[in-house]
């Protein structure tokens, strides 16, 4: 038994990732399904009565449950139709029937769309990112229960994190731009106490071996006062510091999924090396080694890059001496931000992960259907 279904897409409000999004919803859609399911399903773009949508065929298909969480997880989905056989219909043409999802998105949408500034990346495919680090995660069914680790170690002001916490995780960053920090603490005060949400918010000196790094802000939310006083909010973490500084400041093997925008060399950096440093091969270099001390053996990585100023090989061969391993072939998500970000996506393993040959095959199971 095959079950088709008809992933209707959203519309982006971003006129040029739109362009791209329907090639990068079918790559995310087939390590995401193909991930939790053991095998790529077969995928294509399709338009469904004017609409943009995805035609997915799931070979013995399970529970509609999981199916119907995984679709509804993919960062582009507006809603999912399956497609039901009519025997009592003249032709072949299967019946449309809209399915109801399961929810999965904890908090108003505004918590990721109404902070605006430069170099913000677009929400659809912050929501892609994160997708495709918890596919790669040993732990990958935790992104639905709410305790799926997630870091990102170049937070900015918080899209990855704001995304993270409508999914119900309780996120940690890091960011070495003080007014980054700042204006994020802000935001997400202001909009706590506006969503009146019960919470804790704190800054406080982030200190190591007796060296100040910056601040650490620790935030602490939930629906009513018990949940909050019982412990049980969701937390949040932002580490004012240099990426470089991770491995000796979070637990080892506690990431499960880690998501990053490498500096495009446009802006964002790093005091690697001990001066400001916009290479994002250099960055790469120096904070690889600290990310995979704080990973979990089984955790996954998506990595957006600026293939502009990163070259495919030589990431690959900085983050192989660090012991990960990237999976995704070169160009798999490469698509344009605009004249001087050309962006792709490095999915990568630690090189000890359990799943590395059956990730390795759906790897190159996509290498092969991409044109």
């Amino acid at each position: 038994m095959t079950q088709v279904s008809l992933v209707l897409r959203a519309p982006s409000a971003n006129r040029v990732y739109a362009q791209a999004s329907g090639a990068l919803s079918l790559a995310e859609a087939h390590w995401v399904l193909g991930a939790h399911l053991g095998s790529a399903p077969v995928v294509r773009e399709r338009v469904v009565g004017g609409m943009d949508a995805l035609e997915v065929h799931i070979a013995g298909a399970g529970s509609t449950t999981t199916t119907g969480r995984l679709l509804g997880s993919l960062s582009s989905t507006l809603g999912v139709l399956d497609a039901i056989d009519d025997p009592t219909a003249a032709t072949t043409t299967p019946l449309l029937r809209p399915r109801d999802l399961p929810g999965i998105l904890h908090h108003p949408a505004d918590l990721e769309t109404i902070l605006r500034y430069p170099g913000k990346t677009n929400e659809q495919f912050t929501a892609l990112l994160i997708n495709l680090a918890a596919a790669l995660s040993t732990r990958r069914d935790a992104l639905f229960d709410g305790t799926l680790s997630l870091l990102d170690p170049l937070c900015g002001r918080g899209t990855t994190l704001n995304r993270a916490l409508r999914l119900g995780l309780s996120p940690v960053g890091a960011e070495i731009d003080r007014k980054d920090v700042e204006a994020y603490r802000a935001f997400l005060g202001t909009w706590l106490r506006d969503h009146r949400y019960r919470h804790t918010l704190d800054s406080i000196r982030l200190t190591v071996h007796g060296e100040q790094l910056g601040t650490r802000l620790e935030a602490e939310l939930a629906p009513d006062k018990q949940t909050l006083r019982a412990g049980d909010g969701q937390r949040l973490t932002v580490l004012g510091c240099d990426t470089v500084r991770l491995g000796q400041l979070l637990p080892a093997a506690s990431v499960d999924a880690l998501v990053a925008d490498l500096p495009y060399g446009v802006q964002h950096g790093s005091r690697a090396g001990g001066a400001w440093q916009r290479s994002p091969l250099e960055v790469l270099r120096a904070a690889a080694p600290g990310w995979r001390r704080v990973l979990r053996d089984g955790a996954g990585l998506a990595l957006a890059v600026n293939r502009r100023t990163l070259d495919h090989d030589r990431a690959v061969a900085v983050l192989a001496e660090s012991g990960l391993r990237v999976l995704s072939a070169d160009g798999a998500f490469r698509h344009r931000v605009d004249q001087s970000i050309d962006r792709d996506v490095l999915l990568a393993v630690p090189t000890n992960h359990p799943r590395v040959e059956q990730l390795t095959a759906l790897a190159a199971d996509q290498e092969n259907e991409t044109p």
